[in-house]
């Protein structure tokens, strides 16, 4: 699907990653330039840098524990942001965190 560039602008500002489609078979130099040009065509976005956006991150998950302490079950913030099985591995003790 091809985005306009007033929707790229919209999904890279909520940390979307957006992928070009490449021809099967283009060598990866075409891939990078393709997807660069994806980018391209959205304006630029004032955007956190990565520190406060972790921040953000950590102090959603200790607002959902209700306080009480992550340190001994969170896993790497960057494994847990970008990992769906590291997400799905911690929404139980998550839940077990707001339950007792």
């Amino acid at each position: 699907m091809s985005w306009s560039p007033a929707q790229q602008a919209m999904l890279s500002a909520m940390g979307y990653t957006l992928h070009a489609r490449v021809a099967p078979g283009a060598p990866p130099a075409v891939a990078r330039v393709a997807a660069g040009a994806a980018q391209a065509t959205a304006p630029a976005l004032h955007r956190e840098p990565g520190p406060a956006r972790a921040d953000r991150l950590l102090q959603a998950l200790q607002r959902a524990a209700r306080g009480r302490s992550l340190d001994a079950m969170l896993p790497p913030l960057d494994q847990l942001r970008a990992s769906p099985a590291a997400k799905r591995a911690f929404w139980p003790v998550l839940r077990a965190l707001r339950r007792g």
